[in-house]
């Protein structure tokens, strides 16, 4: 049975020994959906699939939706979590060095570029996302000192770090940049262009979670194949039932690792598997097409549904794509909040029939800040805790 790893795999967790007592497992798809509110109530100690002295690492996912939902990491499962990026497209190798700017706090993916790094023995920078220590106008100033071959950091990252370098005056890319590693958003195929337009490198992609840990590098082509030995990922419709080849479905996810198994995880993110022959790389390996989460979807009077990734492909499709937007669901219409940076701003007319055009609907364009660039390009607001103050220059009063 091709899914016995899976199985096997989970009933060593107590919380899959008590949630599949008594279940009978001829039939895979019998088997219950494992839900993302079931993880986050569960004792974290009860999800860990081997003994507590295996564990190498504990994360958590940020809470921002809900309890945190816990995940821990074997020495073995670090080295799966490598293998991903090892044999990906990238080819990360001893020459490059790495600068990352993914959150050390709690997240995965900072780990899995640092423990990558380190095994083939190119250089790491730690630039964390989440560390008052290092923010974008510090981060700016570290590429230019260090000349980094790869940056890795969530899209949003990418696109604010090249405008923070525009407003002080630092030309990007740096000379010695060959590539991006994006993760931790939606990135669709406009984006992508986008991001390696702006930065002038190819951006890989890096699909997973902190529940799942990294499962998929992308291929030169921008596509996930689902080649991952120990990860097993189906497409299934609002019954439960495979969604068709090339249709949309609900993503559910089943991982043999050590540390915290899943089986048939639900994890509310839609998807389309396509043939991976349709992609031309060589990779024959289904292909899984993203779209966003459950909760992004934007439903209209007319039942009609619009992804995440609709309003993506539109956004950075246009003539002009903002330095950073937001999207307001009305009650009659839908309102894209667009920042601009440069006085050359295109007219709220053209961008209202672009937009509508392209969505089939109608839209509002308002102009506004998301970001204050002042904020964004100030020095460190972190210091070091001073024990001696000085109200005047030193020896001053002694004459």
């Amino acid at each position: 049975m091709q899914y016995r790893p899976f199985i096997d795999a989970a009933l060593k967790s107590r919380f899959y020994q008590e949630k599949l007592a008594g279940q009978h497992f001829e039939n895979w798809l019998g088997i219950p959906f494992t839900t993302k509110t079931e993880l986050r109530n569960a004792d974290a100690y009860d999800l860990i699939g081997t003994a507590i002295d295996q564990i190498a690492t504990y994360h958590e996912t940020s809470g921002t939706t809900g309890t945190p939902t816990p995940s821990w990491f074997t020495h073995k499962d670090i080295e799966q979590e490598v293998n991903v990026v090892l044999n990906s497209s990238l080819q990360l190798n001893e020459k490059d060095l790495v600068l990352n700017r993914f959150p050390f706090a709690m997240a995965i993916p900072s780990f899995i570029f640092y423990w990558s790094a380190a095994r083939v023995g190119a250089g790491h920078i730690a630039v964390d996302k989440a560390s008052m220590i290092t923010p974008d106008r510090r981060v700016v100033e570290i590429i230019e000192r260090t000349n980094p071959s790869i940056l890795t950091m969530l899209p949003s990252e990418a696109e604010k770090l090249y405008e923070v370098g525009k407003q002080m005056g630092v030309l990007l890319p740096n000379p010695n940049l060959r590539a991006f590693v994006l993760a931790g958003e939606l990135m669709t195929p406009s984006r992508k262009k986008h991001l390696e337009n702006v930065w002038g490198v190819p951006v890989y992609l890096l699909f997973g979670s902190t529940e799942t840990g990294g499962l998929f590098m992308s291929c030169e082509n921008g596509h996930y194949h689902l080649n991952h030995a120990n990860a097993f990922v189906e497409s299934v419709d609002e019954n439960g039932k495979p969604a068709k080849e090339g249709l949309k479905g609900n993503c559910v996810i089943s991982t043999a690792r050590e540390g915290m198994p899943l089986l048939r995880y639900a994890n509310q993110d839609i998807i389309e598997l396509r043939a991976g022959s349709t992609c031309g790389c060589g990779q024959t390996k289904p292909i899984m097409i993203h779209y966003g989460r459950k909760e992004d979807l934007i439903r209209m009077p007319n039942d009609r549904e619009i992804t995440f990734y609709d309003l993506q492909e539109v956004v950075y499709s246009l003539k002009n794509v903002p330095f950073m937007w937001k999207v307001k669901v009305l009650t009659d219409h839908v309102q894209f909040m667009f920042q601009y940076t440069t006085r050359m701003k295109p007219s709220r007319k053209t961008l209202e029939e672009e937009i509508s055009t392209k969505l089939g609907l109608a839209v509002e364009v308002v102009f506004t800040e998301i970001f204050s660039l002042q904020k964004l390009t100030e020095k460190p607001a972190y210091a070091k805790y001073a024990h001696i103050e000085r109200e005047t220059k030193e020896w001053e009063w002694i004459k």
